[in-house]
């Protein structure tokens, strides 16, 4: 019996050795088969073509910055006073000249009366200067001229027999002076009545007249200033938008140094860009752009350029731009971050290859390699600008040639080659 289980354990034992043999001979012959090389013919390599494409080429960068208002200002008082009203709240859309805030005009509308006063006081003056003396005026002066003759004419009298008096010693002489002096007071007397009669006749002179009329400019130009203080007391809105902030409330004290509320235009946005050195002679002004934001993933918006800067960034060695991008229905918001994409060239057709066709040379040269026939022959070619996985080539090839896309690192220029399919 143990003989017997002897001889089966050997038998069963020989018949596992046996498939598991010819498991490894499986394995190792399927090994073999895989890595003995295919044969083909000599110089007969395998690769792979595209045909040269002509179309449409759009050439763009890509860049990120904030969106900000078109228009942004804090609106300060002109004036100081304390703040009767403020009549706009956050998120307010108001219109250009609207009302924003009114200072309490007490105190210029005081000043503006107290200027309209004197004003018509300064025309008075000048109206009684420029009409001259009035007729009563004239005939006193006219009776003053008459008494003042008559009595010149008696001291001159007087003087003279004075004189011949004194000359004779019959009076002293206190007397004689005494008859002089009167005799020049009448003469000094009769020659002031006859200027007086003559300025009133001739009205007043040239420099009075000046005179008077300064005073009334001077005050006219005082009464337009007080009227235009008094108008500033009312802060208007400059251009119509929305008030973003608002920095005080009513009977606030404010003076010119106070902002009131922050101001900002929405209905048309501008995002800055900043282009790279080599991209700058393609810049212009009313390029398209294409914006998008995280709010609206599904969503581009149409901008453009509108400006440009004179000059480099320092720091970066790029060009500042504003693009414009309107926004009627208010869903872009100052401050989101922007993806920017500036169109900077379209052609509407132009000859294409894939990227991976161009060689690059040691000497900065390209090429690629055209099939003709069975054969390779390598094309030196001018290349422009990149669109996706597809460059631009403006010399070197024509619509429709066969360009050698895969295995062009194994071949040189005329090596006999095959197409082959595949990715």
């Amino acid at each position: 019996m143990k003989h017997r289980m002897k001889k089966w354990r050997w038998g069963l034992l020989g018949l596992l050795l046996l498939f598991v043999g010819f498991a490894l001979y499986q394995g190792w012959a399927l090994t073999q088969k895989k890595t003995i090389p295919q044969k083909v013919k000599r110089g007969d390599i395998p690769v792979q073509v595209s045909p040269v494409l002509s179309k449409p080429l759009v050439y763009s960068i890509t860049m990120t910055g904030d969106i900000m208002p078109f228009m942004q200002v804090d609106l300060f008082p002109k004036v100081s006073g304390y703040l009767e009203k403020v009549y706009v709240q956050i998120g307010d859309s108001v219109k250009q000249g609207q009302l924003i805030a009114q200072i309490d005009r007490t105190d210029y509308l005081q000043k503006v009366r107290e200027m309209e006063a004197r004003v018509a006081l300064a025309k008075a003056q000048l109206a009684e200067v420029e009409a001259g003396a009035r007729t009563e005026e004239l005939r006193q002066a006219e009776e003053a001229v008459r008494g003042a003759r008559s009595r010149y004419e008696n001291a001159k009298l007087h003087r003279e027999r004075m004189e011949v008096l004194y000359q004779r010693q019959v009076v002293s002489k206190k007397e004689w002076d005494l008859a002089e002096m009167e005799f020049n007071v009448a003469e000094a007397q009769l020659a002031s009545s006859q200027e007086h009669l003559k300025l009133l006749r001739e009205g007043a002179r040239q420099e009075t007249r000046e005179a008077s009329r300064a005073r009334l400019k001077e005050a006219e130009a005082l009464l337009t200033q007080e009227k235009i203080r008094l108008q500033h007391t009312q802060i208007l809105a400059p251009f119509s938008g929305e008030i973003h902030r608002r920095y005080v409330d009513s009977g606030a004290l404010v003076t010119p140094a106070t902002p009131l509320v922050n101001l900002i235009y929405t209905a048309t946005l501008k995002v800055v860009a900043h282009v790279l050195e080599k991209d700058i002679p393609l810049l212009k002004t009313g390029m398209k752009a294409k914006i998008a934001v995280e709010s609206f993933p599904d969503k581009i918006f149409e901008g453009k350029v509108i400006r440009m800067g004179s000059a480099l960034e320092p720091a970066t060695r790029t060009l500042q731009a504003e693009i414009e991008v309107p926004n009627p229905d208010r869903l872009l918001k100052p401050s989101m971050f922007a993806r920017i994409e500036l169109v900077l060239v379209e052609k509407p057709r132009t000859l294409m290859v894939p990227r991976y066709a161009i060689l690059s040379s040691p000497d900065g040269s390209k090429s690629i390699f055209l099939m003709e026939g069975n054969r390779a022959v390598r094309k030196t070619v001018a290349t422009g600008y990149e669109q996706d996985q597809y460059v631009e080539v403006l010399e070197g090839v024509s619509e429709g040639d066969q360009v050698i896309v895969k295995g062009q690192e194994m071949i040189k220029d005329g090596s006999t080659v095959r197409v082959i399919q595949g990715s």
